[in-house]
């Protein structure tokens, strides 16, 4: 189901778990390619606006969506019973972007940030033969270095298995986000973010990063990684051992020094689009 907000399409799909999964999708006709976002913890679509109408002016159409338990899809905040749900659903949703796309022949770019930069990668990971071109990857979660309390560790890991849709603060503050002021006011009056994290979705980013850094060497597509210099969120060492391990010669890291966490809401971010630009202009058809 898709209806049509002027230069904007909403629409909605039921996963497996018969979860209602919100999406958006800001077309172009006879696109350059097709970027798929996957935002991160806490987020949800809408806070891809700027981002997507940068790309949609530039010819490029721009799907992004809703995870479960976030923004406007349905479940309850910050819980999934398994971190699985999360890859099945972007699985799911690539598929019926696929069949839907009107330029077959464009290439087909997964984004994703933060905690979608590592479902991202699971899901590629998981997947044989995926019909998708490259990954940009935007500060992914391959390791945590936000602190967390060792008794709220212990507690998650036993909430795990007795009271899983136990919902606990995720200890991110926004300040450690960006550096704009501007931002990071804007994230506080979001009333689509939540500050909630379950037990599995904790102990998946865990097992889910350690799993990438097992397997990386088996990830046959090029990587755009996009590491934020002071990232109080996730690990940079993590990610630059990671990148390592991607075989694909095509493959690029840019690291912004001064960036916080979310590159492309900080401060540095034209040069964030620029890096992007000249990667995507590898891989994007000539209209």
């Amino acid at each position: 189901m898709m209806a049509m907000m002027s230069s904007r399409f909403e629409g909605s799909f039921r996963t497996s778990n018969q979860t209602e999964i919100f999406y958006q999708l800001w077309p172009v006709q006879a696109a350059r390619g097709t970027l798929v976002v996957t935002h991160g913890l806490a987020e949800h679509s809408d806070c891809y606006h700027p981002f997507a109408k940068t790309l949609q002016a530039e010819g490029w159409e721009v799907y992004g969506w809703d995870l479960p338990g976030h923004g406007r899809s349905s479940g309850k905040r910050g819980y999934v019973g398994s971190f699985r749900e999360y890859t099945d659903s972007l699985r799911q949703f690539v598929e019926l972007i696929v069949k839907e796309r009107a330029q077959k022949a464009a290439p087909l770019v997964l984004f994703g940030h933060s905690l979608g930069g590592l479902v991202t990668t699971l899901t590629i990971l998981d997947w044989q033969s995926p019909p998708v071109t490259a990954l940009v990857l935007s500060s992914p979660a391959f390791g945590i270095a936000v602190p967390v309390p060792m008794l709220k560790d212990q507690a998650a890991r036993l909430a795990y298995r007795w009271f899983p849709s136990l919902t606990l603060h995720n200890e991110i503050k926004y300040t450690d986000l960006s550096r704009d002021e501007k931002m990071v006011r804007a994230y506080g009056q979001d009333v689509l973010r939540h500050d909630k994290i379950s037990p599995a979705v904790y102990l998946g980013l865990i097992e889910g990063a350690e799993k990438v850094q097992k397997r990386a060497e088996s990830l046959q597509l090029p990587v755009l990684l996009q590491v934020a210099g002071v990232d109080r969120i996730v690990s940079t060492r993590a990610e630059q051992e990671v990148f390592a391990k991607f075989p694909d010669k095509r493959n690029v890291m840019q690291i912004y020094p001064e960036s916080y966490h979310e590159i492309y809401n900080d401060l540095d971010r034209e040069q964030a689009f620029s890096d992007l630009r000249k990667f995507l202009s590898r891989f994007q058809v000539t209209v």
